[in-house]
């Protein structure tokens, strides 16, 4: 009786099983419907007047949003547009921030309506973005010089990461050992093969920086931008521009300078970077070093 008893016990918990099964098959899921995403990509030809020689950029501008009705341009200089494939022409060199809103098929709570990008349109001249995983084992850059002033065995390096669209290069220097948690007092200096200036009468130069560090009070790293054109000697650089980093800048967050070099239009020169004046704090990190023709 007793066996019969499990028996009887095991064919009914099948059932109840196929039951359950046969029952959620036959119910309908319901499909999350697609999300409206914003995006676009854009392309650009210089058009350089044969008279004036005056230089503007045509963009070329493609949707490639998701399940998107109807389209608003930002062009980031002052005009907007909203066709879906757009053409702008810029007058004057500069970085513009385009900015891409659509309008969704489906309201959706999790639909992603807006894409901004920032667009440089300048005619290069020299620029370095350390995108070579190489730089790794085989740093600096040709052409580039390192300089360890201080002499304590520490200098610039090469770092990556994954960004929020895609992997991130840069530079860093520190003021504090991580591995060691010793103290760091840098003078150190990385800089530029020649760049010519030599035919041209307005150059500016763009990079980025941004602090790295555990809290806002170690955030304050300090560097300079030097600028020589006769060599590659400390003593021949002259200082351009200096800045301590904030305490109440983010940390990872990048942060856009220009400098305006047409002082020294007709020369070739090289730029220095320079991290000094910063003790025990962390690092300070820096990427896409741009020198390019400017509109003054």
């Amino acid at each position: 009786m007793k066996t019969i008893k499990h028996i009887s016990i095991l064919i009914l918990s099948l059932a109840a099983v196929a039951l359950a099964f046969y029952s959620c098959s036959d119910d309908e899921i319901e499909v999350p419907k697609s999300s409206a995403q914003a995006n676009f990509t854009y392309e650009f030809e210089v058009i350089t007047d044969p008279d004036s020689g005056e230089i503007n950029y045509e963009v070329r501008f493609t949707n490639a949003s998701l399940n998107a009705s109807a389209y608003h341009w930002d062009f980031g200089n002052g005009n907007t547009s909203t066709e879906e494939n757009p053409i702008e022409i810029y007058t004057e060199d500069g970085v513009y921030d385009v900015t891409l809103t659509i309008t969704p098929e489906v309201e959706l709570y999790y639909n992603n309506l807006e894409k901004t990008e920032r667009i440089s349109l300048v005619s290069t001249i020299f620029r370095e973005q350390f995108e070579d995983p190489d730089l790794e084992e085989s740093f600096p850059p040709e052409g580039w010089t390192l300089i360890d002033l201080d002499g304590d065995g520490h200098n610039w390096y090469w770092g990556s990461s994954p960004g929020e669209d895609e992997m991130e290069y840069y530079i860093l220097s520190d003021s504090w050992h991580q591995e060691s948690g010793a103290a760091l007092t840098p003078d150190n200096w990385i800089i530029t093969p020649m760049i010519d200036l030599s035919e041209i009468s307005s150059a500016a130069l763009d990079f980025q920086v941004t602090p790295r560090a555990s809290g806002p009070a170690f955030r304050t790293e300090n560097y300079s931008v030097l600028i020589s054109v006769t060599g590659t000697d400390v003593d021949d650089f002259e200082t351009i521009y200096t800045e301590r980093l904030q305490p109440d800048m983010p940390n990872w967050v990048w942060i856009l300078r220009t400098l305006d070099l047409s002082d020294y239009a007709g020369e070739q020169i090289h730029i220095a970077f320079r991290h000094h004046d910063s003790v025990d704090l962390w690092s300070i990190v820096m990427r896409d070093f741009h020198v390019y023709i400017s509109s003054k």
